[in-house]
């Protein structure tokens, strides 16, 4: 039978040795590279977010009857459907012409670590529709 006195000795003789600074190092470095994923993935879903409500704008504002006020209105309205957390801070400005229509979309990734900021930026642009009259009849 196992006394007290001799699980107690096990017990101290396995803390020895430098275990157990190799699993603190080891854990702290796992948890930094996972902090730096993690960061990756939130700005590079941000960045998508971005990405696919510029193209939703240029539907909106590129077509003949379309307008900034719709493709503005689009953009924000998918960024508010897709969540407040994914993009932060976003400024959508659309513009359109004769010739072609651009959606610049601005705005933040958000960050694990306070005060460091991740900026998104997406530019599209695209020729505007028109009509046209085929062959140049009529």
């Amino acid at each position: 039978m196992v006394t007290l006195e001799q699980l107690i000795d096990r017990w101290r003789r396995d803390d020895r040795g430098p275990a157990t600074l190799v699993t603190v190092i080891a854990m702290v470095a796992f948890l930094l590279i996972f902090s730096v994923l993690l960061q990756t993935a939130l700005f590079f879903h941000g960045r998508d977010v971005a990405n696919s409500c510029a193209e939703k704008a240029l539907q909106n504002t590129r077509s003949q009857y379309g307008n900034q006020a719709l493709g503005t209105a689009a953009a924000y309205a998918c960024i508010a459907q897709a969540g407040t957390g994914d993009l932060q801070i976003p400024v959508v400005l659309v513009s359109k012409n004769i010739r072609e229509t651009t959606v610049n979309i601005t705005g933040k990734a958000p960050s694990l670590v306070p005060g460091l900021e991740f900026p998104i930026v997406v530019n599209h642009t695209k020729p505007t529709e028109r009509v046209t009259n085929p062959g140049g009849i009529g």
